[in-house]
């Protein structure tokens, strides 16, 4: 695959509003955080707690060693997800995914480590220090609003009609003047008993543990990433007049290339760990966005404005020529307006 001149040298979309909120307000939520627990520093017990088991405390440690470890990892994970947000993000799917990873994950860490000071402050000893729980909880829900919230402010893209020809060498599908065409797969993991024992064993254990410790947020919070997981494991991709489509178990999320940003549709295959880090919807090195599924075929999309789409689904060679079809079709309109219906195809 290549990306033409001209299009490796298009600015990024929307890159003052990614530098802004996936590495600007990261930044701010960290520091901030760091700056408010180190006021109260006079107000915590000496030695404080640092580690909380089923029956309360159960370590102690300096100041130091409480607050450290959080904010290492927060500036950590903000090193990288700051870096993806300034130099990747062609596409409004990769962007709302980095900026509201990079922002949802540095508001979990400055919940926690607030957190973690609030429920010691003004208390004799760190033995006496509040439970945690709820601390975490509010973690966790950080993560998830302001994520989301970071994500849809991230910004969309503009159509941006492809120009130029199609590539000769481009596979396509031989269809008359007047006929259409549909093509519809399903895709879903190569092993989906597997994640679905794996998620049962999961609720399973946050069940027993909310139990055990009283934390009953837990048995919510994981039903809710079981329903997350449930709707990206299985997707329907479709291919006709108007692009590709591909909706998730529930309809959402939903990716589509429109057939007039199509440069050009190539069947590929995929090693979802080796080239994206591992499964579901994803975004490598190279700026590209994948729904990857399983390994195996997939259908690799060039649009306008340097972006790349990666597909994972069977039959996939024959889901790329017709969609290099209809994005010819897409440059120059069938006579009697064509149309988005068809027969499927087998």
């Amino acid at each position: 695959m290549t990306v033409a001149a001209g299009e490796s040298r298009t600015p990024l979309p929307h890159r003052g509003r990614a530098i802004a909120l996936g590495a600007v307000l990261p930044a701010l939520l960290l520091g901030g955080a760091y700056a408010l627990v180190l006021s109260w520093r006079d107000r915590l017990p000496d030695p404080v707690a640092v580690h909380w088991g089923i029956s309360g405390v159960d370590r102690t440690g300096s100041f130091a060693g409480l607050v450290a470890p959080m904010l290492i990892l927060g500036l950590a994970t903000l090193a990288v997800t700051a870096t993806l947000s300034v130099v990747t993000g062609r596409s409004a799917l990769n962007r709302r995914m980095i900026v509201g990873i990079s922002a949802g994950m540095a508001a979990m860490y400055a919940v926690l480590l607030v957190g973690m000071c609030w429920v010691q402050l003004d208390v004799p000893t760190a033995e006496q220090a509040g439970d945690p729980g709820t601390t975490i909880a509010l973690g966790l829900l950080a993560l998830a609003v302001v994520g989301a919230a970071v994500g849809a402010l991230a910004g969309s893209d503009p159509p941006q009609a492809a120009t130029g020809e199609l590539a000769a060498d481009a596979a396509r599908l031989p269809l008359g003047p007047t006929e259409t065409a549909v093509w519809i797969r399903t895709v879903t993991p190569a092993r989906p008993w597997l994640l679905w024992t794996l998620v049962v064993v999961v609720l399973a254990g946050s069940a027993v543990l909310g139990v055990l410790t009283g934390q009953w947020w837990l048995i919510p919070v994981l039903a809710a990433t079981a329903a997350l997981v449930a709707a990206t494991t299985s997707w329907s991709v479709r291919v006709d007049a108007r692009g590709l489509t591909a909706r998730g178990l529930y309809g959402w999320p939903r990716i589509r290339v429109p057939a007039d940003e199509v440069e050009r549709a190539d069947a590929i295959t995929i090693s979802p760990f080796a080239e994206f880090g591992g499964w579901g919807l994803r975004t490598d090195v190279r700026g590209r966005t994948g729904l990857v599924v399983r390994k195996g075929p997939a259908i690799s999309i060039q649009r306008s404005g340097g972006r790349v789409v990666v597909v994972t689904v069977p039959d996939a060679e024959r889901g790329a020529a017709l969609l290099n079809t209809v994005a010819v079709r897409a440059r120059t309109p069938m006579p009697d307006g064509g149309s988005s219906s068809g027969g499927p195809l087998a």
